[in-house]
């Protein structure tokens, strides 16, 4: 199987000490997760001071670096460049996003990883414009909020709050899905997630009222 991941859900996921583990919640290995080309430039700039500011604290940097080294970065060829200007010109789709999902419709049985819900609404905003890529993504990404989710059902939900406890840049979903129970921090993970469902991957291990959320 294949995964492609954009850099922001790899930095979130390291900050939550997650990103070891996504092979095994997943029942994948890091050789099959896909980067881009510039993931490894830009998520961890030469400077030590720079890549240890965006990561937050050391022990972040050092599972990024670590899983950076394991992955495979994606050939730039692969890219229909046709498609690619299709989607740069589309309202809420940034550069970056724009070269995933491009590659998402030309490698085969591909799952996306994106922290990016103002890219999917978009998507869904203009299927009829780029069938091609939505159909492609039915049922195939795993959003940061969704893989939170998956972990709990993986890991229990103690010792997921613990660890997104630890992150050193939560953002403000984290936040607020944090300042509640068990429960509460399910309800606020669905809520998050209900605008982009019919893109949602692993709908069989997400809660069921994620599914019927309306």
């Amino acid at each position: 199987m294949i995964y492609l991941a954009d850099n922001d859900i790899i930095l979130k996921l390291a900050q939550c000490d997650l990103i070891d583990l996504l092979p095994e919640i997943l029942g994948s290995s890091c050789e099959e997760i896909f980067v881009s080309p510039t993931a490894k430039y830009q998520l961890l700039p030469k400077k030590s001071e720079k890549a240890l500011k965006k990561c937050g604290n050391e022990q972040s940097l050092k599972r990024l670096t670590f899983f950076l080294n394991r992955v495979t970065v994606l050939s730039e060829e692969l890219i229909d460049l046709s498609l690619l200007v299709t989607l740069n010109n589309i309202d809420g789709i940034d550069s970056g996003e724009d070269w995933l999902f491009a590659a998402a419709v030309e490698m085969k049985a591909s799952f996306l990883f994106t922290g990016d819900k103002r890219a999917l609404k978009a998507l869904l905003a203009h299927k009829n414009e780029i069938p091609q890529v939505v159909s492609k993504l039915e049922n195939k990404v795993v959003t940061f909020e969704s893989i939170i989710l998956l972990a709990i059902k993986h890991l229990g939900f103690a010792v997921v709050k613990q660890k997104l406890l630890g992150s050193p840049k939560p953002d403000g979903m984290l936040k607020l899905a944090l300042k509640n129970d068990a429960k509460d921090l399910e309800e606020c993970l669905i809520s998050f997630s209900s605008d982009i469902k019919p893109l949602l991957a692993f709908k069989e291990l997400l809660p069921e009222k994620l599914i019927n959320f309306q």
